[in-house]
């Protein structure tokens, strides 16, 4: 009976095994389906199809450099040729054979002397060849295509964090639309509830004959009213969520937490301000924009040189090519162009005006620059001072919210009141949660903008 017992045991802890590892399945399913905006960032970069073309760009611009690189290595080429002509090519000399069989009395030169008539090449006839050619000189051609190539994956690098910064700015946007949407939909309901709670009391009053129907009409249409606004409040939360949906690149949003963090100045305008000038992304494309025209000289001055190149041949198969005996050559070759009617002239110019050209876009774009971070910083003081001030004013509202309902309640207040006092406290908090909203927006894009993505993102 012991071993039988034992195997029940052991059955049962089986059992509570399995439920235990799909309990964890679940919760492992419902954690990965919330979302924060870390994770909703995450999400976005893997699977927004602007993202991925972006990094594809990116991944084309490393094969285009490698490919530049190659111009420094040898070329290595097979060629071929098989010819049929449509006769053998040769030279009759037999007019001159008679002649002098004449001139030196032999009666019958051809006899003598024999066929002077000489096929030179017969008409099939092929061969195949491998050659190599490799520059040794090119005025610093080479070096400055090079660095033009290296440059230029650069910029495809900044461009790809540049998109990044873009789609990242919108999902911000999005994100904290649809929080703002969420917490709307909850003040809406809470107003719905409390209406809906004093409109059955005025009913019950009126029943009773303590107040007049006037009242109970205003609490209906107060209820009608807010009853409106939640259906709003909630379509409001659909749209929020779709435009999350469509820009991270999933079909569903569960366990989406709506609490903002309370606003905070985290450090002055200046530090802002000078981490903009030396972390944008705009900034820095100007400045590989610089040193790609400055390549751009260099590759243009290039052209008064000479270049000079080694080369080679080597035969490998050849048929009827009796003129034809070597097997191989290696040589020299120069070439040194003294004169394109002023094209290089007129090429290094544009070149050193496109320096000067980069030079302005610089000064203007970190003016502008400075200018928009003041302006997003002002809107985070200003939204600050907006929800400091709406808290002062939510203690006074709900004061008199309580007021006006137990006035009603004793007889001595309206059913306008209470609605009014009830409205006034939602309108106040409404815009508590607007001023968050805006605060994070503006917040979240001067982050972004600083290069300090990574710690917005682990605040949120």
């Amino acid at each position: 009976m012991k071993p039988i017992t034992n195997f029940k045991s052991m059955k049962l802890s089986k059992i509570k095994l399995k439920l235990l590892f799909l309990l964890v399945l679940i919760t492992t399913f419902t954690n990965a389906q919330e979302l924060t905006l870390k994770q909703a960032y995450d999400v976005m970069l893997s699977k927004n199809g602007e993202a991925k073309a972006s990094n594809f760009e990116v991944k084309a611009m490393e094969e285009e450099h490698k490919a530049t690189k190659g111009l420094r290595l040898p070329t290595v080429s097979l060629s071929g040729t098989y010819l049929h002509l449509d006769e053998d090519i040769a030279v009759d000399l037999n007019n001159q054979r008679n002649m002098i069989g004449g001139l030196l009395s032999i009666p019958d030169p051809a006899a003598v002397l024999g066929d002077w008539n000489l096929t030179l090449q017969e008409k099939n006839l092929g061969f195949a060849t491998a050659d190599v050619a490799m520059p040794i000189f090119a005025g610093g051609k080479i070096n400055a295509a090079n660095k033009a190539s290296e440059i230029k994956l650069d910029l495809s690098e900044i461009h790809h964090k540049i998109k990044e910064d873009e789609l990242t700015i919108n999902l911000i946007n999005y994100f904290f639309k649809l929080k703002l949407a969420k917490e709307a939909v909850k003040l809406r309901q809470e107003v719905y509830d409390v209406i809906l709670l004093h409109n059955n009391q005025a009913n019950k009053f009126f029943e009773n004959g303590l107040i007049a129907e006037v009242e109970t009409l205003n609490a209906k249409v107060a209820l009608s009213n807010a009853n409106r606004e939640l259906l709003a409040a909630k379509k409001d939360v659909d749209l929020a969520t779709t435009a999350v949906q469509n820009l991270i690149g999933i079909t569903t949003i569960e366990g989406f937490s709506s609490k903002f963090n309370e606003p905070t100045i985290v450090k002055p305008l200046k530090e802002f301000q000078d981490d903009m000038l030396n972390e944008n992304q705009q900034l820095k494309t100007i400045e590989k924009n610089h040193e790609l025209a400055e390549v751009g000289v260099k590759f243009e001055n290039s052209d008064y040189f000479p270049k000079v190149g080694v080369m080679g041949k080597y035969v490998l198969w050849k048929d009827n090519l009796p003129l034809v005996d070597t097997k191989w050559f290696v040589g020299v070759g120069v070439e040194w162009e003294l004169f394109n009617g002023f094209q290089r002239e007129h090429k290094i110019n544009a070149s050193k005006y496109k320096i000067q050209q980069v030079e302005e876009f610089d000064k203007q774009a970190r003016l502008n620059l400075t200018t928009y971070t003041e302006k997003l910083y002002n809107t985070m003081q200003k939204e600050l001072e907006q929800y400091e001030s709406l808290n002062a004013d939510e203690i006074f509202a709900e004061k008199l919210k309580f007021m006006r309902t137990r006035a009603f309640e004793e007889g001595t207040g309206t059913s306008l009141e209470v609605v009014d006092a009830t409205l006034k406290l939602s309108e106040i908090q409404l815009h508590k949660i607007k001023a968050l909203f805006e605060y994070n927006v503006a917040y979240g894009e001067l982050m972004v903008l600083t290069g300090k993505t990574a710690t917005f993102l682990n605040q949120n």
